[in-house]
């Protein structure tokens, strides 16, 4: 009976309901959004950089190095001379030393040179390589590219295509291209990793240095490592090495995201307070709902005592119906917060180059919006006692 009365009451102030309704879905979704998004980028970062073991560049900020780098979301350090490469890849305790070399776009799309040992790159020694050829073959030679899976269905690039690089590492708008002589070719496509590379044209780093002039060993310059070695000990053996020397650092991926992550936490903690004050907005909201309500249903309070409902009755009535409103609010607003967070994540990847994960609500965020259902009923507290309370005969 009080089930049915509560859901009548909810139907006949449709618009009442709608707006509390509202009002808590809204604070749900604001409470978990940026905490979703935050440990997308966090998941699908980490995935990107996780073939990469250490990586060799120009002293300066290891953040920067990275974002450059693996990401190609910055401006590059600067070079190293191409003996710190050389020293590297005859190292003993090397088992691969891939050269990186930036500087040159196609449309917006990096231009990376660097060796068909790029191409070796593994998970897991035990696991096929990371970066595979879809169609067409590697190259072979300078000026012959392989595109990333993205890249070729952003400018529409195919097998046999040719095109010229243009200076920088992006076009701008009403700017005139610095386009180079040299004609590239497309003689491979690569298969869809859902990191960085997909976004991505890669070449033989010969044909950015003979672009650039750079002729001799002496002229050349490399930008970045890519560094594997024979075992752990040699990796941390040789990252101490070249961090002592002046003209190198080595960064471990894995630590930079460890400090950014620390960073991300901070940011959350904040918002995590803000969304507080949010969730307490809307059991505020709530409670004036629920008080707005009562004033409307005072004759129908009345009516049902006289009809011979208890007290407890009528209270029941008036918290069942915030109850009900609450979670049906909590549980839109989580699925608000999903929907968003995964659109949200497919357009931040897309802009960050790298694939985003699909959200996932964890305990402890649903807890956090789980919060505001003992205060939405607590602010139905005092009307429903009121309620309660009131007099048939004062109303009819």
């Amino acid at each position: 009976m009080t089930l049915w009365i509560t859901l009548r009451n909810l139907r006949v102030r449709g618009w009442a309901t709608f707006l509390t309704l509202l009002a808590v879905a809204l604070a749900t979704a604001t409470a978990l959004v940026v905490p979703l998004v935050s440990k997308q980028v966090e998941r699908g970062a980490a995935d990107a950089a996780q073939v990469f073991d250490l990586l060799i560049t120009a002293k300066g900020s290891p953040t920067q190095a990275v974002l450059s780098s693996l990401f190609y979301l910055d401006v590059p350090i600067g070079n190293m001379p191409y003996a710190v490469y050389q020293k590297l890849a005859s190292d003993q305790r090397t088992l691969r030393a891939v050269p990186l070399g930036f500087g040159d776009n196609y449309r917006s799309l990096p231009v990376v040179g660097t060796s068909t040992r790029f191409f070796e790159q593994r998970l897991k020694p035990d696991l096929p390589p990371y970066f595979r050829v879809q169609s067409g073959r590697l190259f072979g030679k300078p000026f012959e590219v392989v595109v990333g899976a993205s890249a070729a269905r952003q400018v529409g690039l195919k097998l046999g295509d040719t095109f010229r690089s243009a200076h920088g590492l992006e076009e701008h708008a009403g700017a005139e291209t610095e386009e180079h002589d040299a004609q590239y070719t497309v003689v491979g496509l690569l298969a869809a990793t859902g990191g960085p590379v997909d976004r991505a044209i890669v070449t033989d780093i010969q044909s950015l240095w003979q672009i650039h002039g750079q002729l001799t060993p002496e002229s050349r310059g490399v930008t970045a490592v890519l560094y594997t070695a024979s075992s752990l000990g040699d990796l941390y053996s040789v990252a101490s090495q070249t961090n002592a020397s002046p003209g190198a650092q080595a960064v471990f991926p894995g630590q930079v995201f460890a400090g950014v992550r620390s960073f991300v936490l901070q940011g959350q903690a904040a918002y995590a307070a803000l969304s507080v004050l949010v969730l307490l907005l809307a059991a505020l909201t709530t409670w004036l709902s629920v008080y707005a309500a009562s004033l409307d249903r005072a004759r129908s309070v009345a009516l049902l005592r006289a009809l011979g409902a208890g007290r407890a009755t009528v209270f029941g009535v008036v918290l069942l119906e915030t109850a009900l409103t609450v979670a049906l609010g909590l549980v839109l607003g989580v699925g608000l917060s999903y929907l968003v967070s995964a659109l949200g994540g497919e357009l931040l990847g897309s802009r960050l180059g790298f694939s985003l994960p699909a959200p996932i609500l964890d305990w402890a965020l649903l807890g956090r919006v789980a919060a505001l259902f003992p205060l939405g009923v607590l602010a139905a507290l005092p009307p429903a006692v009121g309620a309660a309370r009131s007099s048939a005969a004062a109303q009819l």
